[in-house]
C-alpha cells in the first residue's frame, strides 16, 4: 500500500511540472515538436536499456513481444506526446492538462468494452459530471467555435492526445494480463519504438532534424523531461496501474490539473477565467465519484 502511494505521488509531482516545461521550453521555437518527442524518448529508452543490460536482465524478446512494444509505443510515447506538444503551441499548459481529466472516463469506457468491466450508475453519474465540468470550462470556445482558430486546433490536439494516452494505458493493462513482460524492458522498448515513429512523422512533414544545443532553456527542459518526466514518471505510473488498474491511475488526472494550474500561474502568468474556476471543481467531483466507485469494486 505504501509503495503504491509512493509510485502515485512520484508520477503526479514529476508529471505536473512537465506541462509548463513543455510550453515554456520545447514549443514555439524553430523546431518541429515531433523531433523533440523523438530525442526525449529515444534517449530515455536507451538509458533504461543500458541499465537493463548492466543488471543482466532479459534483453531478447520474441517478434510478438516487439509487435506489442511497437503498438504501445505508437499510442503512449508517440501519438500521445506529438499531439500534446502541438496542443501547447496554441494553448497555455493548464488547458491541455485539464483536457487530460477525460483520461479517466476514456479508461473506464475502454475497460468496459475490452475487458467487459461493468459500469455502475455512480460511475455513469461521475462521468456526466466530469464531462459537464469540461464543457463549462470551454463554454466560450464552444459558443464561438471556429475550426480554424488556434484555440480550437489546440483543444483538438489535446483531445487526440488524451485518447492516445488512454489506448496506451489499456494496452499496458493487456500486457500485464497476457504477456507479463518485465516493466523496465516494456517501457524502454516501447519508448524507442514510439520515438522512431515520431521521427518518421517529422520526416513525412519535411521537418529539419537538429538539436538546438545553444538554446539553454530547451536543453535544461529536455533534460528534465527525459529523466523525471519520462524515465521516473512512466516507470512509477505503469507500475502503479499494473498494481491497481487503469481507472485507479486516473486519480493522477484528478489532481494534476490543479497542480498544473498553480505552476502555470506562477511561471506562465496564467489567469483562469470564471468558466475554468467553475467547471474544474465540477469535473473533479465527477472524477472522484468515478474513482471512489472503481476503488470500492476493486
Amino acid at each position: 500500500m505504501r509503495s503504491n502511494f509512493f509510485l502515485f505521488l512520484s508520477a503526479l509531482l514529476f508529471w505536473s511540472a512537465t506541462w509548463s516545461i513543455i510550453g515554456l521550453t520545447q514549443v514555439n521555437i524553430d523546431l518541429d515538436p515531433s523531433v523533440s518527442v523523438f530525442t526525449r524518448f529515444v534517449l530515455a529508452g536507451f538509458i533504461i536499456l543500458i541499465y537493463v543490460a548492466i543488471t543482466k536482465r532479459k534483453l531478447i524478446f520474441s517478434l510478438r513481444d516487439h509487435v506489442y512494444f511497437f503498438i504501445l509505443g505508437i499510442f503512449l510515447y508517440s501519438g500521445n506526446y506529438i499531439f500534446f506538444y502541438n496542443s501547447n503551441v496554441y494553448l497555455p499548459s493548464n488547458i491541455p492538462a485539464t483536457v487530460f481529466c477525460l483520461l479517466t472516463i476514456f479508461n473506464i469506457l475502454g475497460e468496459k468494452f475490452l475487458f467487459k468491466k461493468p459500469i455502475t450508475t455512480m460511475t455513469l453519474l461521475g462521468a456526466i459530471l466530469g464531462i459537464s465540468g469540461i464543457l463549462i470550462i470551454f463554454f466560450n470556445d464552444f459558443i464561438s467555435f471556429d475550426l480554424n482558430s488556434g484555440t480550437t486546433i489546440g483543444l483538438m490536439f489535446a483531445l487526440l492526445a488524451t485518447l492516445s494516452a488512454s489506448a496506451g494505458n489499456l494496452i499496458a493493462i493487456y500486457n500485464k494480463r497476457n504477456f507479463s513482460i518485465p516493466l523496465l524492458q516494456n517501457v524502454a522498448f516501447a519508448m524507442i519504438y514510439g520515438a522512431l515513429v515520431a521521427l518518421l512523422v517529422s520526416f513525412i512533414r519535411g521537418s529539419e532534424f537538429y538539436i538546438p544545443i545553444t538554446n539553454v532553456s530547451y536543453i535544461l527542459g529536455q533534460t528534465y523531461l527525459i529523466i523525471f518526466g519520462s524515465i521516473i514518471s512512466f516507470l512509477c505510473y505503469i507500475k502503479f496501474i499494473e498494481n491497481t488498474s487503469a481507472s485507479t491511475g486516473g486519480y493522477i488526472g484528478v489532481v494534476m490539473p490543479i497542480l498544473a494550474l498553480i505552476i502555470s500561474m506562477i511561471f506562465e502568468d496564467v489567469k483562469p477565467d470564471i468558466y475554468f474556476l467553475t467547471g474544474l471543481p465540477i469535473a473533479l467531483v465527477g472524477l472522484l465519484l468515478i474513482l471512489k466507485q472503481e476503488s470500492a469494486k476493486g
